[in-house]
């Protein structure tokens, strides 16, 4: 499995875990916005996300990720 197919995986659980989006593959295309979620469940998504790979983003970061795959080649630069 490739690093980013496990990125992938994480995420799954983690936006499971943090919202009501349920996910049997998630899409990397998947808009975060229009998947319904507010900005109060995006801050709590990369406040989990933080917490879980063990790194902090900016707040110029964060805003600028707008979906799944902007998410996971984040993750993907921030563990190297």
């Amino acid at each position: 499995m490739s690093n980013y197919q496990a990125v992938i995986d994480e995420l799954a659980s983690i936006i499971a875990n943090k919202t009501k989006l349920k996910f049997e593959t998630l899409d990397p295309q998947l808009n975060l916005e229009e998947s319904g979620l507010d900005s109060f469940a995006r801050i709590e998504l990369v406040l989990a996300i933080e917490e879980h790979f063990g790194f902090e983003l900016s707040d110029s970061e964060a805003a600028e990720l707008a979906t799944v795959d902007d998410l996971v080649r984040m993750i993907l630069s921030k563990q190297k």
